[in-house]
């Protein structure tokens, strides 16, 4: 198995092998979550550099409900929760994340496992990482150009709704 990961995902070190390889093996995964620093500090964006698409859109997903609860609730708790929740998850239950990932990964390059397969689907890959920065700058773009301008970019619902509120 450890060959596997090793083919799979050769920047791997020997910690990260054997750590991936308890929520792999049969047995009784850990009691305590592993922490993965990487995940922690760079959330989602980490899943995406590591080819794992389906757990990403979960995260922000999961993400993205707390942040709607928070504004329905009107509560900074959730709001906060909501920033920080990917983090936390990724953090904690990566390799948990992976691990499912590599499972099925090694389900889809077939019987006899298609080493070349393996390689291809697992590793690295910073494009999904600017894909998703470039979508980020594309939705915050208004945003942005008013503070550059010091224009407002507010539509007038949004002006209403403020003078009401005050």
């Amino acid at each position: 198995m450890e060959e596997l990961i090793k083919i799979h995902n050769p920047e791997f070190n020997e910690k990260e092998i054997q750590n991936l390889n308890l929520f792999i093996s049969e047995e009784k995964p850990p009691l305590k979550p592993i922490f993965n620093l990487k995940g922690f500090l760079f959330g989602w964006f980490y899943l995406l550099y590591k080819k794992a698409w389906l757990e990403t859109f979960a995260v922000i997903v999961l993400s993205l409900l707390t942040i709607q609860i928070a504004f329905i609730l009107h509560s900074f708790l959730f709001l906060a929760l909501g920033m920080v929740l990917p983090n936390i998850l990724v953090g904690f239950y990566f390799y948990f994340m992976y691990a499912n990932k590599f499972l099925k990964d090694k389900e889809n390059c077939g019987i006899p496992l298609d080493k070349n397969c393996l390689k291809e689907k697992g590793g690295k890959s910073l494009k999904g990482v600017i894909g998703a920065i470039f979508v980020i700058i594309f939705l915050t773009w208004p945003v942005i150009y008013g503070a550059i301008t010091k224009q407002d970019v507010t539509t007038e619902q949004n002006k209403y709704i403020n003078k009401i509120i005050k």
